[in-house]
């Protein structure tokens, strides 16, 4: 009986210490930003980028491997700069995520037909893949903090000259103990 008490004691004490220590979770809320600036005369685009939030969201630096978790809560885009016709329209695009060398490339969202103007500062949200997101905010979790964005769309007529700005918002969850 007394070795039963002694077990159960210690359990309970491994669960309480558990607790305890996710008591000490800090979560912050972020936003990173990535630009594609796109001056062509095709129809079709792709572009990618490096993104190393590590040394470009204050948070992920601060907590680096003690960093629990990362949800991506919002993805939007929008256009900056936009310079063309007025009835200049997506016919449609996506926006993905891969590992920093370019593997494991993940739908993270779409872009629908949108008129070229309309979203000129106006944000709208992508048409999420959770998949995507998910693997995003992996990448944005686990050390380096690293990944690679991929953009690609398409319009109904060029030239075209924009740049589009696609924004992530999500919330953080680390552990300054671990």
């Amino acid at each position: 009986m007394r070795k039963l008490l002694v077990i159960c004691t210690a359990f309970a004490g491994m669960l309480g210490l558990q607790a305890c220590e996710d008591l000490l979770d800090v979560e912050e809320t972020f936003t990173f930003e990535q630009e594609f600036t796109i001056v062509t005369d095709q129809t079709d685009f792709s572009e990618w980028e490096l993104i190393d939030l590590g040394s470009e969201v204050d948070v992920i630096e601060e907590y680096g491997d003690k960093i629990k978790e990362v949800h991506v809560e919002k993805s939007e885009f929008w256009l900056r700069d936009f310079h063309g016709d007025s009835d200049q329209h997506f016919e449609g695009g996506s926006v993905s995520v891969a590992d920093p060398d370019g593997g494991n490339i993940t739908l993270i969202g779409s872009i629908g037909q949108h008129n070229l103007q309309d979203l000129l500062d106006q944000p709208h949200p992508l048409e999420p893949e959770q998949q995507g997101l998910n693997r995003l905010g992996q990448l944005a979790e686990d050390p380096p903090h690293s990944f690679r964005l991929y953009y690609d769309a398409s319009v109904n007529e060029g030239p075209v000259s924009f740049t589009v700005v696609f924004s992530f918002t999500a919330k953080m969850v680390a552990n300054p103990l671990n």
